[in-house]
């Protein structure tokens, strides 16, 4: 363990120190614990055999003094795909209409310390906006995490992470829900599985926000309603058994059979905290009522 640790430090402070366009070579220890495992699961004496039998790593990889020696591009490229993955996000944020007019980006977090991630950065955005870096930035979500245990109402508003809705079954209407979703439950036809939306990924969300929906109970002789909450990486899904859409949680709602009606009405309702949604289902009628909480933070 101590031999990975000391590999992974390295390979950090090496991330953090490498240069955009500088020639030459990075070299980085290997643990000698680490070279003895590699000799004996390749069954070879030395190992420069082991770069050698690399197609990849062959000509860009050589050991000298105890060191692995990188050729810069060939390390380089190891941030390729995270780097261009950052710059493609940033570049989904400017399309929409609440990010497009920033003109202030803050790198912030460990590998924001990374000059070649402050390069690619500046590259794409700086002819928009002025990059800051700010001093200690790999502290700085610890920071602010801190500071937000402290001082949790410091965020007033904030973005929706998914879309959020409840499971529903309303009528059927000819030509606009597919065929293949009609049912027939009594003597209502309808459709099954309907995502009810109640809040769109990226809206702005202020704690303690609450919203509502009244909906009618499909069967009258049951004891126990069974209501869910989903949620979408889409900002308009239309069914909740969508490969995009998964089960939040559910609850159950005892159900007073001597006090239904031919429809009993269940007031669903979704109240979103500061770390937590709080989904309540009441039954209008009898006034029964259940209530469950879910974390946003674990989700």
């Amino acid at each position: 363990m101590e031999d990975y640790l000391e590999i992974t430090r390295s390979f950090e402070t090496k991330k953090r120190t490498i240069k955009p366009d500088k020639k030459g070579s990075t070299r980085m220890p290997i643990p000698h614990a680490l070279v003895k495992l590699c000799l004996e699961s390749h069954g070879v004496e030395k190992f420069k055999e082991i770069i050698q039998k690399s197609e990849a790593h062959k000509d860009n990889v050589t050991i000298s003094a105890g060191k692995l020696v990188w050729d810069n591009n060939f390390f380089r490229g190891f941030f390729k795909k995270t780097i261009d993955g950052i710059v493609k996000h940033i570049d989904e944020l400017y399309q929409e209409s609440e990010v497009k007019d920033v003109r202030i980006i803050v790198m912030v977090g460990g590998f924001s310390e990374c000059e070649l991630v402050q390069d690619a950065i500046k590259k794409h955005f700086g002819g928009k906006s002025n990059i800051i870096v700010p001093e200690d930035a790999g502290l700085a979500v610890l920071k602010g995490a801190v500071f937000f245990g402290h001082v949790p109402d410091a965020i007033s508003r904030r973005s929706a992470r998914y879309t959020y809705g409840i499971q529903t079954w309303p009528e059927f209407r000819e030509g606009h829900h597919p065929k293949e979703r009609k049912v027939q439950i009594g003597k209502s036809v309808r459709c099954r599985n309907v995502f009810f939306k109640i809040v769109t990924k990226g809206e702005k969300v202020m704690p303690g926000y609450m919203k509502s929906q009244v909906f009618q109970a499909l069967h009258n002789n049951e004891n126990l309603l069974d209501c869910g909450v989903f949620v979408s990486d889409k900002k308009n899904p239309k069914y909740v058994d969508d490969p995009e859409c998964r089960l939040l949680g559910h609850l159950q709602v005892p159900l007073n059979v001597e006090k239904q009606t031919l429809e009993t009405l269940i007031v669903e309702t979704l109240i979103f905290g500061e770390t937590e949604l709080k989904f309540k289902a009441k039954d209008v009628y009898s006034d029964m009522q259940c209530e469950v909480i879910f974390d946003l933070l674990k989700d």
